[in-house]
Parts: structure tokens; C-alpha cells; sequence
């Protein structure tokens, strides 16, 4: 990651240990360093995190650490009308709440909506476990609060290439970007960058969301590498070319008391048949795939 990043996030985190130090000396403080503790319940989260997922484990990891040693760093919040909201620290508010704690130690400071974007994004964005589809959904979040991108791109720290991988993923299809909400370190910018260009060689469009349907299941069982995604999606369009394979197509919707529940679909070569797992319990499941094997072998 960009150097500058790195440093605009240190020079955040020096500011905040300083504005406390000092805190701990005063009396009064003026609105741009004021230190107070904030009942938990009047902080609202940052519009603009780009952090998707917040593990159990590990907020319970920190929740426990707080509670030993305390709060090492407090969050850092901007005033809304009677309430806050978090300027950076949302890890440490979801651990107190955790903790059932009434109020957090909190720093004050007036900040802009692109200060917020901005802000959310540098203290998330050096940590390894935010993934590039949580970041690129958060510049996209922002980009509209600066007059270009280039000016987006100073802000943050990234070279404007590299920004554009991140807006590859706004790309992919609705039903994988779904799916990227539950997983989001599925796929790297440099990977989604790829199948974007791979998708736009692709005719018709139907034909290459099938096969990055394909290709998705594939890397979700761990029997495809996500930089090898690309490379599918042109091996599998060009033998379908080359058999005048027409695109798969959903051919039935299975529903139960009017709901969606499922589909069959088929292809020259394949008869898929997909139910959504919640729906069916363990005896039904066992049912379902001893009819199969009785199918398969003639049996019915």
C-alpha cells in the first residue's frame, strides 16, 4: 500500500495520543480537541465504513483486552446535532457494547464529509484483513464528495491505475457482488480487474455471467484460483464459440408457498439443479440424494 497512507495514518494516530495527553491537563477544551466520555448509545457509525464484516472472534478478543487493561486509545467522534458519530474507531465501540460498558472515552473534533470518508477509509486501509472489495466499495461510497477522481485519489494515497482496479468490482455482475458481501477477500482487485476485461470480450453478455456463475462456484469450493479466473471465462467462451453452445439459461424456478427456494437449468453438457440449503433440513437432504443415486442408476 501507498506509502502516504501509511503516514497520514500515523500522523492521524499521533494527533489523537496527543489531543489526550493533553486532555488529561485541561479543564476546558475548545470543539476541535475536546476529551469526554459519550454514553454509548448516542454514537452512531460512520457512514462511510468500509469495513464489511466485524468477526465475533475477534471483537471478543478485544472486548477481553479492554476489559484488562482498559482503553488504550480512545475513538474519535464529530458532533450531529444532539448525538455523534464515529469519526474512526468503530472496533472499540462494538467492543464496549460488547462489554455492556454505558460510555467510551471519546475525542471531539469538527470534521467535513470528506474528512469523515477519508478518515474511515486511513484507518482501515493499512489493516491486512480489509479486504480490496470492502475498500472499493468504500471509494465508490466517497468519490462523489471530491471534484474528480484524481483529487480522490491524492486524498487517499493511491495512484490513479491502481484506484481504477478497485472500481473493477462494481463491474461483476449483482448475484457475485452478493456473494462478495458474505466473502469479501474472495477476489483481489488484480483478479477482478482481469475478469472485468475477460467479461467485456465476452457476447452475448448472457453467456459470460453464466460462466462466471461457473467460475464462482469453482473458487468457492477452492478448485479454481481466483487469479485463474479470467483465464477461464475466455477458455470456456471459446469452446462454447466453437461448439455453437447456446448460453445456459435458467429454464425453471423451483418455489415452495410462493417463494423462490431454487432452480434447474441446463446446458449441452450440464443439468443443474440448486435449492438453498437453508430450506432443506438433514432428513430431507438425505432423501433428496438417496432419490438421486436411485435416478442415476435406473432405479426409478
Amino acid at each position: 500500500m501507498a506509502k502516504n497512507i501509511k503516514a497520514l495514518l500515523a500522523q492521524k494516530l499521533t494527533e489523537n495520543s496527543q489531543r489526550h495527553a493533553a486532555a488529561l491537563q485541561e479543564t476546558e477544551f475548545d470543539a476541535g480537541r475536546q476529551h469526554i466520555k459519550i454514553p454509548i448509545e448516542q454514537i452512531d457509525p460512520n457512514p462511510y465504513q468500509p469495513r464489511r464484516v466485524f468477526p465475533q472472534s475477534e471483537l471478543e478478543a478485544l472486548a477481553a483486552s479492554i476489559a484488562e487493561s482498559g482503553l488504550l486509545q480512545p475513538i474519535s467522534v464529530r458532533r450531529v446535532g444532539d448525538r455523534y458519530q464515529l469519526i474512526a474507531g468503530e472496533r472499540r465501540w462494538r467492543a464496549h457494547r460488547l462489554l455492556g460498558r454505558p460510555t467510551i472515552e471519546a475525542l471531539v473534533s469538527p470534521a467535513e464529509e470528506s474528512d469523515l470518508a477519508v478518515l474511515a477509509l486511513v484507518e482501515n486501509i493499512d489493516r491486512e484483513d480489509l479486504s480490496d472489495y470492502e475498500i472499493g466499495k468504500a471509494l465508490r461510497q466517497v468519490e462523489n464528495l471530491f471534484p474528480t477522481r484524481k483529487k480522490l485519489a491524492e486524498a487517499i494515497g493511491l495512484n490513479r491505475e491502481d484506484m481504477y482496479r478497485y472500481f473493477s468490482f462494481e463491474s461483476l455482475p449483482e448475484a457475485i457482488r452478493g456473494r462478495l458481501e458474505e466473502n469479501p477477500r474472495l477476489m483481489s482487485r488484480a483478479a477482478a480487474a482481469d475478469v472485468k476485461r475477460a467479461l467485456s470480450k465476452i457476447q452475448p453478455l448472457e453467456l459470460g455471467e453464466e460462466l462466471l456463475e461457473r467460475a464462482w462456484r469453482l473458487l468457492e469450493s477452492g478448485e479454481i484460483e481466483q487469479s485463474r479466473v479470467a483465464g477461464f471465462l475466455i477458455r470456456e467462451a471459446k469452446a462454447n464459440r466453437e461448439e455453437g453452445v447456446a448460453p445456459h439459461r435458467e429454464s425453471q424456478k423451483l418455489a415452495r408457498d410462493g417463494r423462490t427456494v431454487g432452480s434447474i437449468s441446463r446446458d449441452a453438457k450440464h443439468l443443474v439443479v440448486k435449492l438453498n440449503a437453508a430450506d432443506l433440513d438433514a432428513d430431507q437432504e438425505a432423501k433428496l440424494r438417496g432419490f438421486i443415486e436411485k435416478l442415476i442408476a435406473g432405479a426409478v
